[in-house]
C-alpha cells in the first residue's frame, strides 16, 4: 500500500482537479477561470497544512489510520465517492475506494453497519416522500439503521412526530429532530441529485412526479403517459436484472413498483408528489389509532373476481401474520382488520401514525384473498413463494402477461376505472447506460428507471429533437453512512470536520452539470414542507481542521492526523 503524506494528497488533487475538468468538458485541458480558482484552492489548502513551509514537532497520539468507503457499482457512485475521498483526504487522513457490484453491494450494506464509511444512497420512491421513512431509519430498533444511532431524544420526537396529526405541529417536531441529526451527525447527506432524465416526447407525453421524477417508481406517470405519435406501446429500459415473481419479495425497489401498475395500493402518491385516494375511495379518522376504509365500487381483479372488503381485509391480517421484510416497516402498528360492510374495512393501529396514511397506503398491494390463502400451503413461508404468470393476479391498470429474463410485458386492464391511454406497456433489462442511450437514439424505448449521467441526458436532448430532458426534484440523495462504533468515526468532532472537508458545490458542477441542490447533512430533502432551515453543507477546510485541533486532534511534522494523546 503507498501511503502519501497530506501535503502529495493535496498536489494530486490538483492535477486530478484539473484533469477531471478536461474530461468532463469533452477536451484536452485548458487553463480558465475555474481552473486557476480551483487551483488556488489547492494552493490554499497546501498553506493551511502546513506544505512547503516548516512542519511540526513531535506528537504522542496514535496516527490516524488510512479508511475506507465501501460503495456499489452503479452511474457515477464510485467515481463520486473517490471525489468525497480525496477531499477528505485533505485532512491529513488517507481513504481509499472500496467497489463492489451493486447488487452485493445492497445485499450487504443496508441492513449491516459500515466496516467504517459506507455509500448508502436510498432511492427515490414515494413511499420516502413522506419524511417518516428517512427519519424512521435513524430509530434504535430500526433494522435500516445502517450507522447503529442511539439516541433516547430522537426516538421520543420520532413517536411524537407520527402522533402528530396538525401539519405545522409535526413540523415543528420534524425540526428539532433534524437540529439533533445535524449536532450528531450519525450519517452524512451532501447532495440531492435531482431526476435529470430523457423522455421520448416525440411519441408520449410523459409528466413526471414531483421527488420522483419521470421514472416507474412514480408510478402516476407511466399510468397518465399519452401517446402523441404512431405508436400505442409503452416501452421502459433499465439496467434492472428481472427476477420477480413473488409481488411481495422482489429484488430491487424498480421491481417493486414495476409490480405496483398490476396491483392497486389503497392510495397512490400523485404527479404532485403527494398522496391521493385510489383503491379506497373515502378514509374516515374514526380516531386517532382507528380506521375505515371504503374501497370503490365496481373493482376487480384481472381474473375477473370482484374486490371487496374481504380482500382488503385478508390483505391487512395476512401481511400481520407473516414477515415480509419490505412490508414490515409499513406495516408494524397495525392490530387488525375487520369488515364492517362489503365495502368498507375497519383498521386498528397499536398507536397513532400519521405516516400509514401518507407512505404505507401508497405501498400496500391488495391481494386477491382467493390466490393468496393458499400460499402458506405451498411453501415453508410466503415470502419464498415464486409465482407463475397467471397467478400474478392484481386489479391495477396493467395486467402482467409476460415475463422473461430480458423483460416484463403488460396490457392495459379495460376494467380498471383508470385504464392508461396506450395499449401495452413493456420493460426491458439493459446492461449498460450506454445501450439505453442507443435504445433511445433508435426510439426503441421512451423513458428509462436508471439515471444516465446529466451529460448523457443533455446530449440525448440536444442531439434529437424527439427527446426532451425531464427535471424534477428527487428525494434520491448522496449520504455516507459511517461506523459510529469504530474510531475515528465514533468522535463527533470527527463526523464534523469530514462535513467541513466536503464540497458539495464542486461535486454538484462536476457531476450533475449544476442539476442537484446542495444538502444540509440530514436526510430530510431541503425543499420538503416539512424541512427545518439548517445552513447548507459548505466546504471550509481550515474550520475543519481547527475542529480537529480543538477536540484533541494533532498533525506531525509531515502533516499526518493523530488521535489526542491518552
Amino acid at each position: 500500500l503507498l501511503m502519501r503524506s497530506p501535503c502529495e494528497r493535496i498536489a494530486k488533487r490538483s492535477v486530478m482537479t484539473r484533469n477531471t475538468n478536461s474530461q468532463h468538458d469533452g477536451g484536452e485541458p485548458n487553463i480558465n477561470r475555474r481552473t486557476m480558482l480551483q487551483s488556488g484552492a489547492a494552493a490554499t489548502a497546501a498553506l493551511i497544512a502546513g506544505c512547503g513551509g516548516s512542519g511540526g514537532g513531535g506528537v504522542e497520539g496514535e496516527p490516524v489510520e488510512t479508511q475506507q468507503i465501501r460503495v456499489g457499482e452503479l452511474s457515477n457512485f464510485v467515481d463520486l465517492a473517490q471525489e468525497t475521498a480525496n477531499q477528505w483526504s485533505e485532512l491529513g487522513v488517507d481513504f481509499e475506494i472500496d467497489s463492489t457490484t451493486w447488487n452485493t453491494f445492497v445485499s450487504e450494506a443496508y441492513t449491516n453497519t459500515p466496516e467504517q464509511v459506507s455509500h448508502t444512497p436510498w432511492g427515490s420512491s414515494p413511499d420516502r416522500v413522506d419524511p417518516d421513512f428517512h427519519l424512521s431509519s435513524y430509530t434504535s430498533d430500526s433494522a435500516v439503521n445502517i450507522a447503529g444511532y442511539e439516541n433516547e431524544e430522537y426516538d421520543d420526537l420520532f413517536d411524537q412526530q407520527r402522533a402528530a396529526y396538525d401539519p405545522e405541529e409535526r413540523a415543528e417536531i420534524i425540526g428539532q429532530m433534524q437540529e439533533i441529526l445535524r449536532e450528531d451527525l450519525p450519517e452524512l447527506v451532501y447532495v440531492w441529485p435531482k431526476a435529470t432524465l430523457p423522455i421520448n416526447t416525440g411519441q408520449f407525453d410523459i409528466q413526471p412526479t414531483e421527488f420522483i421524477g419521470a421514472r416507474t417508481t412514480g408510478t402516476m406517470t407511466v399510468l397518465t403517459a399519452e401517446p402523441v405519435g404512431d405508436t400505442d406501446t409503452l416501452v421502459v429500459g433499465a439496467q434492472q436484472e428481472i427476477a420477480i415473481p413473488n409481488p411481495l419479495a422482489p429484488s430491487s425497489n424498480d421491481l417493486q413498483y414495476l409490480l405496483k401498475l398490476a396491483y392497486d395500493t389503497p392510495s397512490r402518491v400523485g404527479l404532485d408528489g403527494d398522496p391521493i385516494n385510489w383503491a379506497v375511495e373515502n378514509y374516515d379518522q374514526v380516531d386517532d389509532t382507528t380506521i375505515d376504509m371504503t374501497l370503490r365500487e365496481g373493482m376487480t381483479f384481472h381474473d375477473g373476481e370482484s374486490v371487496t372488503a374481504e380482500d382488503l381485509e385478508f390483505t391487512f391480517n395476512f401481511l400481520q401474520e407473516y414477515s415480509f421484510p419490505k412490508y414490515d416497516p409499513f406495516l408494524s402498528d397495525v392490530e387488525g382488520a375487520e369488515m364492517q360492510t362489503d365495502m368498507t374495512v375497519r383498521v386498528e393501529l397499536a398507536q397513532p401514525n400519521v405516516a400509514f396514511l401518507n407512505s404505507a397506503m401508497t405501498f400496500m398491494n391488495i391481494l386477491p384473498m382467493h390466490i393468496w390463502q393458499d400460499v402458506p400451503d405451498e411453501v415453508d413461508q410466503p415470502v419464498n413463494w415464486n409465482a407463475d404468470v397467471d397467478q400474478l393476479v392484481g386489479s391495477g391498470p396493467l395486467q402482467i402477461t409476460e415475463i422473461t429474463d430480458t423483460e416484463i410485458r403488460y396490457e392495459a386492464y379495460d376494467d380498471h376505472w383508470e385504464t392508461p391511454a396506450f395499449d401495452e406497456f413493456i420493460f426491458v433489462n439493459r446492461a449498460s447506460i450506454e445501450a439505453i442511450r442507443a435504445d433511445f437514439e433508435e426510439q426503441n424505448i421512451h423513458m428509462t428507471t436508471s439515471s444516465p449521467p446529466p451529460s448523457v441526458t443533455n446530449e440525448l436532448a440536444n442531439q434529437n429533437d424527439f427527446i426532451s430532458k425531464s427535471t424534477a426534484a428527487s428525494v434520491l440523495q448522496m449520504k455516507m453512512s459511517f461506523n459510529l462504533g469504530q474510531a475515528p468515526f465514533d468522535d463527533p468532532a470527527f463526523r464534523e470536520a469530514l462535513m467541513l472537508a466536503t464540497d458539495p458545490n464542486r461535486i454538484i458542477d462536476v457531476f450533475y452539470n449544476g442539476e442537484a441542490d446542495v444538502g444540509d447533512g440530514t436526510l430530510l430533502h431541503p425543499q420538503s414542507s416539512f424541512s427545518a432551515d439548517l445552513p447548507p453543507v459548505e466546504r471550509d477546510l481550515e474550520a475543519a481542521r481547527q475542529t480537529l485541533r480543538d477536540a484533541g486532534y494533532e498533525y506531525d511534522s509531515d502533516d499526518q492526523l493523530h488521535y489526542p494523546a491518552e
